[in-house]
């Protein structure tokens, strides 16, 4: 009998392993990600005692399956004893049997429930569920304003959200616009939001929706079109280079600590998406990556002072969108607009170079050596300059090179992975990188520095 989508997703629903069990190729893999820790059962009867912990209990509420290309995904949200619990599954399929079935915690979705009248100008009973792939605790919402036109709602609670805990966010993409940071952008590149309003638990921000625009950026993967938001973040750089222009901006120390081999022992108790498969991400680079460079990123992880200390000298510092890559940005005649600005920080240029790179360019070698080349004509910087080097060894000791050789190896075949060459390029590029950086050991002035 061959899987089918349907009869998965019931049988899911129904948490009956017994209804499907035939449909699992006698090699299969259930992996899960519910406790944070990668837990794996192999064949039919290890996976039916497996089943009840990865699948959960309760009356489904919300459910959304989408077919891929050998694959399914169900995202379904169970009202348990304890409160609501929500899972996705990602199953791969292989001869119309299933050989993988990976679970992964999610943080639940909420009704669209707002503050009374806020935001200002929404037309009453317009305000509907947005589907989104965000991996933070905001809460994104459709609607309309009174004119018809069509908006996205964002409430953000930092009480709440895992990213802005570890950020020291009080509603950082809220205060930028009332502080008049958005207004100061210039022309090339601007953000989505229209409005924002404090309200008791955060923030509420009003924006446009750019789903259309995002959705065609995405699905065209157009070198030249990197190549124009480069260019629009670089003129940003430049404009907002000087001063921090506001208090609530990230500082480079927190955002490098976002995604650190401690993160899931802080945010255990949680149960977003991200945090769960950090330590799986870390023991997969301690297990594949060069023995030299798993000690020195390891041994940066536990004291980065060095490291922050030489990147605070390598460049002046400027404005940083914090997450600029294409599922964050829209593309018009007009230029580039940024969404989600939770994770705007302070510090040096080539920092947000290195992440839209690692986030942007997953197939061969030759896509990030142009856009390398790209960067340093944009920003007459070399690409072997120390701060380039500096920012690509904190990427390494904030967890990125480990989570493109953890994707590149494991991702559920029919959804995105970098191409194998990614990780080895970014491996090279880091040792290249410590090589001629020389020694990132703090000097002994800075460890005895307030004491």
């Amino acid at each position: 009998m061959s899987a089918s989508s349907h009869t998965l997703a019931a049988a899911v629903a129904g948490a009956r392993f017994a209804d499907i069990a035939e449909q699992y190729a006698p090699d299969a893999v259930l992996e899960s990600y519910v406790t944070g820790r990668r837990e794996t059962a192999e064949g039919a009867q290890a996976i039916a005692r497996a089943w009840p912990g990865a699948v959960g209990r309760g009356e489904v509420v919300r459910s959304q399956r989408t077919d891929l290309p050998g694959a399914v995904e169900l995202d379904l949200q169970r009202a348990a004893a304890s409160g609501p619990v929500r899972r996705v599954h990602r199953f791969e399929l292989a001869d119309g049997l299933v050989r993988r079935h990976v679970v992964y915690p999610a943080k639940p979705k909420e009704d669209p429930v707002l503050p009374e009248g806020c935001p200002a100008g929404v037309a009453p009973g317009t305000v509907r569920e947005l589907v989104h792939d965000g991996l933070s605790g905001a809460n994104l919402f459709r609607a309309e304003l009174e004119t018809g036109e069509p908006v996205v709602i964002k409430h953000i609670r930092p009480a709440d959200d895992w990213m802005a805990r570890a950020t020291a966010d009080p509603g950082r993409e809220g205060l930028l616009y009332v502080e008049g940071v958005y207004d100061a952008l210039p022309a090339a590149i601007g953000s989505a939001v229209i409005g924002a309003e404090a309200v008791d638990d955060g923030w509420v921000l009003l924006m446009r929706d750019l789903t259309a625009d995002r959705r065609a950026l995405l699905d065209s993967a157009d070198p030249r079109s990197w190549e124009r938001m480069l260019a629009a973040v670089h003129e940003m750089h430049e404009v907002l280079r000087g001063r921090p222009p506001s208090a609530a901006l990230c500082s480079v120390s927190d955002r490098l600590r976002l995604f650190s081999p401690v993160r899931p022992f802080v945010e255990a108790r949680g149960s977003d998406t991200l945090p769960k498969m950090l330590t799986t991400n870390w023991e997969c680079f301690a297990e594949h990556g060069p023995a030299d460079l798993v000690h020195e990123v390891f041994r940066l992880a536990d004291d980065p002072s060095g490291l922050l200390a030489a990147l605070a000298g390598s460049a002046p510092f400027t404005v940083l969108h914090g997450d600029f890559r294409p599922q964050n940005l829209a593309l018009s005649p007009a230029g580039v607009t940024a969404l989600d600005w939770g994770l705007a920080c302070y510090g040096p240029p080539e920092l947000e170079f290195v992440w839209f790179l690692s986030n942007t360019a997953w197939g061969e070698d030759q896509e990030r050596d142009d856009l390398e080349a790209a960067w340093t004509r944009i920003s007459g910087t070399a690409r072997t300059s120390r701060a380039a080097d500096l920012a690509v060894v904190y990427h390494a000791v904030m967890g990125e090179i480990s989570f493109l050789l953890t994707e590149s190896r494991n991702q559920v075949a029919g959804f995105a992975r970098p191409a194998p060459a990614t990780a080895r390029w970014w491996l090279r590029r880091l040792d290249r990188a410590l090589d001629r950086l020389g020694s990132l050991e703090p000097r002994r002035a800075e460890l005895t520095a307030g004491v």
